[in-house]
């Protein structure tokens, strides 16, 4: 490829995550390798902490054109009903089974039917992590200590279902705006992994910290399919590669964060609890069963291949 001064395609990469973040990070990475190996014929520029708008609209401008690139987190469930399915509460145990499922088969019949909608995913996912829960009212012990508790997470209808389950009930406000929602109560608490609540500094507006693993969450990374197939095959390769390198080390950089997460926040105030997790377990049969039934037997079992067999 020459070298271009002036790239023959210029496109945009949205995302809510923080700009210090892992995933903020490794994209903006991915972006100036990509623009390097195709000799400034391709670029790609990144933009995080819902700069170009909440991810509804994000991904509304995705399938319209009007951006050629997006990662997406909990949001595609009404384009690919099986991308529900790796949030299900107690499914995953560990992230080895869930990139195994999301890399391999389970993925496959995602991806299919975001292509029906227009939609390209690539391959590897990205690492949000296992979810815990932070309140300011009181922690959360036991599945009980939910009732009433009006707690901010990702959207969707399995964690309205699940909270609901428990008298809690769940609301959704863009990512950007949450430090402002908790600090003035409008939200008890909040549902996401423990480099989430590091890198938004939640640890100043929650006080307890009960550690549940829940569900666990990632992020996709999309392009408009129309945008992707204008690419030559050439670049496609360079931006295809280089979204595999730098997912598998998003990957590694959360992984780590997590790990240590609860010991950090412990350090910055948050009292920390390690919740009974059978009591939100012992009441999930009747939601694992809604659940079952609006997957379909095909994709409930494709699930079980590799996060085991789900009670209810």
């Amino acid at each position: 490829m020459q070298i271009n001064s002036t790239p023959r395609f210029h496109y945009r990469l949205g995302l809510n995550q923080p700009i210090g973040s892992p995933t903020a990070k490794r994209l903006a990475e991915m972006a100036e390798a990509i623009g390097q190996e195709t000799d400034g014929a391709f670029r790609l520029n990144v933009f995080p902490e819902s700069r170009l708008g909440p991810d509804p609209k994000m991904l509304a401008d995705l399938r319209q054109g009007a951006l050629e690139f997006f990662v997406a987190g909990a949001t595609l469930g009404g384009l690919a009903p099986t991308s529900s399915l790796p949030l299900l509460p107690f499914a995953f145990t560990d992230s080895t089974a869930v990139f195994a499922a999301l890399d391999g088969a389970l993925g496959d019949r995602i991806r299919g039917e975001l292509a029906q909608n227009g939609v390209h995913a690539f391959r590897h996912y990205l690492q949000n992590g296992f979810h815990h829960l932070t309140t300011g009212t009181r922690p959360i012990q036991t599945a009980a200590d939910l009732a009433g508790i009006k707690i901010r997470s990702p959207g969707g209808d399995i964690a309205r279902d699940f909270f609901a389950t428990f008298g809690a009930e769940a609301g959704y406000i863009p990512f950007n705006q949450m430090y402002d929602a908790l600090k003035e109560r409008h939200f008890d608490g909040q549902s996401d992994p423990l480099g989430v609540v590091l890198s938004l500094k939640l640890y100043e507006v929650q006080t307890h910290l009960s550690l549940t693993r829940h569900w666990w969450s990632g992020f996709t990374l999309l392009a408009n399919a129309e945008a992707w197939a204008a690419l030559p095959v050439e670049i496609q390769r360079v931006v295809e590669r280089n979204a595999e390198k730098f997912a598998l080390l998003q990957r590694h950089d959360t992984e780590a964060i997590n790990a240590a997460g609860a010991e950090e926040l412990a350090c910055r105030g948050m009292t920390v609890n390690t919740a009974d997790t059978d009591s939100f377990r012992a009441a999930l049969g009747p939601f694992y069963v809604r659940w079952r039934e609006k997957a379909g037997t095909a994709a409930w079992k494709l699930l079980e291949t590799y996060a085991g067999e789900i009670a209810g």
